[in-house]
C-alpha cells in the first residue's frame, strides 16, 4: 500500500484499505501538518487529541477520554459537529488511547499521531498499546508527526520510503528480544543482521539518497525516522 505523507512516500507490504487516522494526547502535531496528513481520513481522537484535531479544523467521528486535559470547548465543538463522544472516569485501569482503540471499528491501516513527546512512561505505554493493537487486529500502524515516524515491522513485513525531505537519522529498533533485519539505501546497510534488546546497535543511520528499503525476517523491529537534531 502506498501512503503519500508530508515526509514522503511510504509503501507498506501489508498495508491495506480503509486508511484511518488517530490523534492521541501526547505532543501535539503541527496543525498544518495534521491537516495535510489526515484531512481526507476518518479520524479518531483520544482525550487531548480532540483539541489537536479542532486546531487543525478536523472533526473526529469518534472521541474517547476522561477529558482531564485539553480545552473543554473542543469537546463541545466536536459534539456540535456530530462526533460520537465516549467519556470515562479519570481513575480507571486503562489509558484513553487503549479505550479508543477498543471502540474503533476495524480499519485496514492506521496513522497514529499525538503519540510522541511528553513523559517517557506515556510514550512507552503508547508504543506497547499500538504494537499490541497491530498484532491483535493485523492492522499496520504508523506512528508519526512532523518530527518523528515509527513503523512496526513483523516477520515477513517490508517497506520502502522515498523522502520528500531527508531525515536527520534513521534507526532499526528491536521490539522483541531478538529480530533479524535488512536495510539498504543507507550509509550502513544491513543484510539479515540480528539486533536485540541486549545490543540495539542499529541506530543513528543515515539515508544515502532519497530512497531506502527495510524488511524484518524474524521478530519485531521498529523502522524509525527523526527530523530532529
Amino acid at each position: 500500500m502506498e501512503l503519500l505523507l508530508p515526509q514522503g512516500k511510504l509503501i507498506l507490504s501489508r498495508g491495506k484499505l480503509p486508511l484511518a487516522g488517530l490523534v492521541a494526547g501526547g505532543r501535539g502535531p503541527d496543525p498544518n501538518w495534521l491537516l495535510a496528513a489526515m484531512r481526507d481520513l476518518p479520524l479518531y481522537g483520544a482525550d487531548k487529541g480532540v483539541e489537536y484535531c479542532v486546531r487543525a479544523g478536523l472533526y473526529p467521528v469518534l472521541a474517547c477520554g476522561d477529558r482531564d486535559s485539553g480545552h473543554a470547548g473542543s469537546w463541545e465543538k466536536i459534539k456540535a459537529h456530530g462526533t460520537k463522544v465516549m467519556t470515562y472516569l479519570v481513575n480507571k485501569d486503562a489509558t484513553d488511547l487503549s479505550l479508543l482503540l477498543k471502540e474503533m471499528p476495524p480499519v485496514g491501516t492506521l496513522l497514529a499521531s499525538g503519540v510522541w513527546g511528553g513523559r517517557a512512561d506515556h510514550l512507552y505505554a503508547n508504543f506497547l498499546t499500538l504494537l499490541q493493537y497491530q498484532k491483535r487486529t493485523k492492522t499496520p500502524v504508523v506512528l508519526l508527526d512532523e518530527w518523528e515516524m515509527l513503523v512496526f515491522l513483523e516477520k515477513g513485513d517490508r517497506l520502502s520510503f522515498e523522502a520528500q525531505k531527508l531525515p536527520k537519522a534513521l534507526s532499526l529498533l528491536p521490539f522483541s528480544p531478538v529480530c533479524e533485519v535488512s536495510i539498504d539505501g543507507v550509509r550502513w546497510p544491513l543484510e539479515h543482521d540480528v539486533i536485540s534488546s541486549e545490543n540495539p546497535y542499529a541506530v543513528s543511520n543515515k539515508m544515502a539518497g532519497r530512497k531506502t528499503q527495510a524488511s524484518c525476517h524474524a521478530g519485531i523491529a521498529g523502522f524509525y525516522l527523526t527530523y530532529k537534531e
